[in-house]
């Protein structure tokens, strides 16, 4: 006797009659593309229990157009972690961006466990952990930077269908106050500097170094470009466009780590005006190098970040002053820009820093300032007065 079948076809394939429940059955069918293997995968998917053909009819077809579509609920912050981790590697993130991520995501599991499903975020939650991480003893700037963590790595879950919705559309964000770094380099402590590499010398090669690390010490003090675009320079970078007057053209920046030069950070370009203390130790370095048969499309400098670093650490310890590292010149000339009262249009478009983040990380250098509104107030109402 042969087997009396569960369920039979109808007149719309992929939809079954169930005859133990009496309901319908649907069968959607579909192929996913594996990466791996470099093929399709045949799948299919059944949906049991509908009550009516024309309800099952709709719903194969709902399936079919997409309005079903997989979706797995089911990641949790360690899977969400290894995802943006391949992005990282596969992106070629630094070093540093990729040990400081681990840090912030180590901070979060100190109150989230591992396995925490990014779809059961709630508002409640995610401020009760910024409390929780404040009430540990966190600095706001690492606050901040554990908020961002988190908030990326949900967005890249979210952004690959992986969760149907992004949890922090619904949250409102936690204000923080980052503390800005409040050291500035004075203009003595850079004569200090500058006065050292002009006084000795460092022979490499049969070669004196320190002419250009001096003029790499000029160019971080008075552009505040970041040191892995002032190591990316090429000679050709440098150009006139005023009665002798020169700029710098910031188009790429080193990247140490994996030895390739890459586009700036943000992939901001930019043309900085440079003074005339940069311009006479330039002129003579280019010369000296066209004579040897250098081209203007070789780097300027040959090192990377670390030699810039320890460099500039000797120079500061030798001439008896804290020992500052390369950013603490982008920081000195951003802060000496507030301070001269220059535009934050015009900061943003030298610094390639947004204005955002200008605001945010220079804000100590505003406070007190409420003088400069009713100053600028009253020389309008007096040339209004003189206009009359």
């Amino acid at each position: 006797m042969s087997k009396k079948k569960t369920r039979i076809t109808t007149k719309q394939p992929g939809v079954y009659l169930n005859q133990q429940t009496g309901n319908y059955d649907i069968k959607y069918s579909y192929t996913e593309y594996d990466p791996i293997t470099n093929q399709n995968m045949y799948r299919s998917k059944w949906i049991c229990g509908i009550s009516s053909y024309r309800a099952a009819v709709k719903t194969l077809a709902d399936m079919r157009n997409g309005k079903y579509a997989e979706v797995t609920d089911e990641i949790t912050l360690e899977k969400a972690l290894g995802l943006w981790m391949n992005k990282a590697l596969a992106n070629n993130y630094s070093k540093a961006s990729i040990r400081n991520t681990k840090n912030q995501y180590n901070m979060i599991t100190k109150f989230w466990s591992t396995e925490a499903k990014l779809k059961y975020i709630t508002e409640d939650n995610y401020l009760e952990l910024i409390s929780n991480c404040r009430a540990y003893g966190y600095s706001e700037e690492t606050l901040y930077n554990i908020n961002a963590c988190l908030r990326k790595l949900v967005k890249l879950a979210y952004k690959n269908h992986l969760i149907k919705e992004n949890p922090f559309d619904y949250c409102d964000n936690a204000r923080f106050k980052p503390k800005a770094i409040k050291t500035v380099i004075t203009y003595d402590e850079y004569l200090k500097l500058d006065q050292y590499f002009a006084e000795n010398s460092f022979i490499r090669l049969g070669e004196d170094c320190y002419p250009k690390y001096r003029l790499l010490l000029r160019l971080l003090y008075w552009t505040g470009m970041r040191i892995g675009e002032v190591i990316a320079l090429v000679y050709d970078d440098f150009e006139e466009y005023s009665n002798g007057k020169m700029k710098v053209s910031v188009t790429k920046s080193y990247n140490s780590t994996y030895k390739l030069v890459k586009g700036t950070k943000n992939d901001k370009t930019r043309k900085i005006p440079l003074p005339k203390d940069i311009t006479d130790l330039y002129i003579p370095l280019l010369e000296e190098h066209l004579k040897k048969d250098g081209k203007r499309e070789d780097r300027l400098f040959t090192w990377d970040h670390g030699v810039c670093t320890v460099m500039i650490k000797k120079a500061c310890r030798e001439v008896e002053i804290p020992e500052y590292n390369c950013h603490s010149f982008r920081h000195t000339y951003i802060s000496n820009l507030i301070r001269q009262c220059v535009p934050i249009s015009v900061i943003e478009q030298v610094s390639g820093d947004t204005q955002e983040t200008i605001l945010k990380r220079y804000s100590h250098m505003f406070e007190g300032d409420e003088n400069l509104v009713l100053e600028a107030m009253k020389r309008v109402a007096t040339d209004s007065i003189n206009f009359r």
